[in-house]
C-alpha cells in the first residue's frame, strides 16, 4: 500500500449524480473541470503536490485528468495517485471513458487496486484509507459519506465550486 501521509485526496460527485449527467460539454461541467485545474494548480504552488482519487467517472476522474494536464506546465510537476477500489471498477462504463480511466492508470505515478472483486464496503474502505494518509479533502461536496469522514478525522476540507452559467 502507499504512503500517502501529506497527500490531498480528490473526491465527490460521479457524473450518475450531476445534474448533466455525462454530458462533458455542458457549460457547467466544463466550468467544474476548470476550477478542478485551477485549484489543484494552486494547491501546487503552495507546495502541495501528490493528490490521490479512486478514479470513479465524475470529479475523481476529471480530477486526475486535470493533474496529468498540470504536468507539462511545472518544473515540479504533481504526483498522480490512484487507489482503486477493485479490479473491475470501469467495466460497465463506456468504451471512450474506459479508455480514459486505463490511460490515467498508464500515466499515474502508483495504481494501487484495493479488491480484486466489489464488496459492498469497497468504495467507502477506499476512501477512509486515502483520507487516513491525506492531509485534505478537495471536494464538489458530492459523495456525503467521504465529507463527513474527512470531517469525523478533522481533515481540511476544500469544495470546488461554480457559479452556474445558465
Amino acid at each position: 500500500m502507499l504512503n500517502l501521509m501529506y497527500y490531498c485526496t480528490i473526491g465527490g460527485s460521479t457524473v450518475w449524480e450531476l445534474p448533466y449527467g455525462q454530458n462533458e460539454s455542458h457549460p457547467d461541467c466544463v466550468a467544474l473541470k476548470l476550477a478542478l485545474l485551477e485549484r489543484i494548480s494552486e494547491l501546487c504552488n503552495k507546495g502541495l503536490t501528490d493528490f490521490v482519487v479512486n478514479c470513479e467517472y465524475g470529479i475523481p476522474m476529471w480530477a486526475a485528468e486535470a493533474i496529468v494536464a498540470i504536468r507539462g506546465f511545472r518544473e515540479n510537476p504533481p504526483r498522480l495517485h490512484i487507489l482503486a477500489p477493485h479490479e473491475n471498477q470501469a467495466v460497465k462504463w463506456h468504451d471512450d471513458v474506459h479508455e480514459r480511466y486505463y490511460n490515467l492508470h498508464a500515466t499515474a505515478d502508483s495504481v494501487t487496486v484495493l479488491r480484486t472483486q466489489y464488496t459492498d464496503d469497497c468504495y467507502q474502505e477506499a476512501d477512509r484509507f486515502m483520507l487516513n494518509h491525506s492531509v485534505m479533502l478537495l471536494t464538489d461536496g458530492g459523495n456525503e459519506g467521504l465529507t463527513e469522514y474527512a470531517k469525523s478525522k478533522n481533515k481540511y476540507i476544500e469544495q470546488v465550486s461554480i457559479t452556474t452559467l445558465r
